[in-house]
């Protein structure tokens, strides 16, 4: 199934407005009839110092002036842990990997590139890519990142995600946009328009261009419940004052824009950091009116504003250190349910010398505003964002040649642990790529049933997504009839296989103890279901599985395939060496290269290559493996 392409913004929109499907710590259980009001809260001394141990007799909170009881009180503080490099070892198994069973505690931040409000000056680029990547670098491990443009420009965006490098290359593709690649500015000029008319529309569509943008930000992080949602917003500003833009009549899609985005990031408890890349300069794009802007959007929300200097990056720190460290206070409105009013909130500490920081209030939706539409439960967790634990999952997607059209497909070895399997009964899977214009190449749904089954830690299923060449997001959901649910996101390079020789991706597999029937579309191009993690027990039956494509112009040449094995101590044994003529693997599909492994692994890792030769092309797939002993 294909659909049409998706902007980055709407994929964010859609993406976060369905990543609430992820299980949550346990909170308190709020009553339904009226409005539970969640607050980030941060405390700091007058030099910018946290402040923690405070307890939740040292707050008070007023809505509208009306003090109200504070119905839970969450200290939040995320452990200081060794920073990770922005890079990683590189993959040579050709296959990607991915599972669900990390911890989801840790920060959730947006940096938001504004292509929209920005000159094209390099120095103020280079600043703001200064910027985004200094907050990239001080990520943990547990964190989520994203990147996104106000434009929704394809390139310049990452999903929510732990993976540095992905997101340092879209910081590197942020450019500022031009009147003519923004379509909403560009095909809309009047016949006849003058100079000063047409700077004035220009200036108007640019603010609600930018602030629809951020709307969207702040409306689908709104859905990541009992997590801190910080959006680095990096930006000129915009050209006059927020009160100057809403008050006058003249600019009504700005001001509309503006009351959006301001509605949708109080509501959803979002705090939005702004970073002015001018430095200490002065002109039309970076005015005192532009400064004034990013303070109030950023003091409405409860974040703040670094602006008036030339090193704006130094204060990552301080933000990130408020986003691990902060008091998550909840309370019950006095107001009525839905009045679709503006409530204004206001957190005091009794104790003296502390400064306290959190959003001035938020707007209440009113009657009868339109729901989201109900999506099944794989699907919903296939839009999302935010991988799901619940149900815990491991994956691996590998690609491999298909005889016919598109000449190429993912395998998808899915493996869920034994016990929860069993709990689930029957488990509706389903399985989407997204390639990298935001459209949706392939989908497969399919169910396994696992109840009544017994066997190894693991138990094992998988499927298949047809697909032309290139790299895919590939998202897999999995929701059991327990109620149970989880998600799993990685990414996969598609080689070109109509190449002299090209090659898919390395795994191990192995035999299923019954047969499985949603399984049949892997094993009819790849004979052993794939394990899905770097980790086996030893055990016999095991085989390196990889698959190879010759064109038929190369078919007379000969094939060399040689594999080996490097174990824990150092010593590599070599598993296998085949010699052959490119004719064996040209046919339609090509073929599946297999050599069993030892059965009597020794404990730990072990270095398992496969280098393939056709001519003077050689083709190297390596996978390292964790054996552990057996359970």
């Amino acid at each position: 199934m294909k659909e049409g392409p998706v902007s980055c913004v709407v994929m964010f929109a859609v993406g976060l407005l369905y990543s609430a499907q992820q299980k949550p710590p346990p909170q308190p259980v709020f009553k339904s009839e009226v409005t539970a009001v969640e607050v980030d809260v941060v405390a700091t001394r007058k030099s910018g110092e946290l402040v923690g141990g405070l307890g939740q007799e040292d707050f008070e909170v007023f809505e509208d002036g009306v003090p109200v009881a504070i119905t839970s009180f969450v200290p939040v503080v995320v452990p200081d842990v060794p920073l990770q490099p922005t890079t990683t070892a590189p993959n040579r198994s050709g296959s990607a990997f991915g599972s669900n069973d990390q911890p989801q505690d840790g920060r959730i931040v947006l940096i938001v590139l504004d292509d929209v409000q920005f000159g094209f000056t390099a120095g103020r680029v280079a600043t703001a890519k200064a910027v985004a990547r200094r907050a990239v670098e001080r990520l943990h491990p547990a964190d989520l990142a994203g990147v996104m443009t106000t434009s929704g420009g394809v390139g310049g965006q990452a999903e929510l995600t732990s993976d540095k490098a992905r997101l340092m290359e879209a910081i590197d593709s942020f450019a500022p946009r031009g009147e003519h690649e923004l379509p909403e500015i560009a095909n809309s000029s009047p016949a006849g328009e003058g100079a000063a008319a047409r700077l004035n529309r220009v200036a108007e569509r640019r603010t609600a261009a930018a602030m629809t943008g951020l709307t969207v930000a702040a409306r689908a992080l709104g859905t990541i419940r009992h997590r801190r949602k910080s959006v680095l917003l990096i930006s000129q500003g915009l050209p006059a004052t927020l009160g100057e833009i809403i008050n006058n009549p003249r600019v009504g899609a700005a001001a509309e824009a503006i009351r959006q985005f301001l509605v949708a990031a109080q509501r959803n408890n979002v705090a939005i950091y702004t970073f002015d890349p001018c430095g200490l300069e002065t002109d039309a794009g970076c005015s005192k009116e532009s400064r004034a802007n990013l303070r109030e959007m950023a003091e409405l929300t409860g974040g703040f504003a670094t602006v008036n200097t030339n090193a704006p990056e130094a204060a990552i720190d301080r933000v990130l250190a408020e986003s691990g460290g902060h008091y998550l206070i909840s309370y019950y409105s006095p107001a009525p349910k839905n009045d679709g009013k503006h409530h204004k909130i206001t957190v005091r500490t009794r104790v003296p010398d502390i400064e306290i920081r959190a959003r001035a209030g938020y707007h209440a939706p009113r009657k009868g505003e339109p729901a989201a539409a109900a999506l099944a439960p794989v699907d919903a967790l296939t839009r999302a964002i935010v991988p799901t634990r619940g149900l815990t999952m491991r994956v691996i997607a590998i690609p491999v040649p298909l005889a016919a059209d598109p000449g190429a497909a993912i395998v998808i070895g899915i493996e869920l642990a034994s016990a929860a399997a069993a709990r689930a009964g029957r488990v509706e899977f389903a399985a989407v790529a997204i390639d990298r214009n935001g459209r949706t190449r392939g989908r497969v749904r399919f169910a396994t049933d696992f109840a009544g089954r017994s066997g190894p830690i693991w138990m094992r299923t998988g499927s298949r997504l047809d697909l032309a060449p290139g790299r895919y997001d590939i998202r897999v959901a999995a929701a059991g009839a327990d109620q149970t649910a989880g998600s799993v996101f990685t990414e996969v390079t598609v080689p070109d296989f109509r190449a002299d020789l090209a090659v898919g991706g390395l795994s191990i597999g192995g035999e299923i103890d019954s047969p499985i029937a949603a399984a049949d579309r892997a094993r009819s191009v790849l004979p052993l279901i794939p394990f899905a993690a770097n980790e086996l027990a030893p055990q016999a039956g095991l085989a390196a599985q990889l698959p190879i494509m010759v064109a038929a112009k190369a078919a007379s040449q000969t094939v060399t395939i040689m594999t080996t094995l490097t174990a824990p101590d150092g010593t590599t044994q070599q598993l296998g060496r085949t010699v052959g003529v490119g004719r064996e693997y040209a046919k339609a599909g090509g073929r599946v290269h297999q050599v069993p492994l030892p059965p009597a692994l020794a404990t730990g890792r072990h270095r398992l290559v496969v280098e393939t030769k056709l001519g003077r092309t050689t083709v190297v797939r390596e996978l390292t493996v964790t054996v552990v002993p057996g359970r």
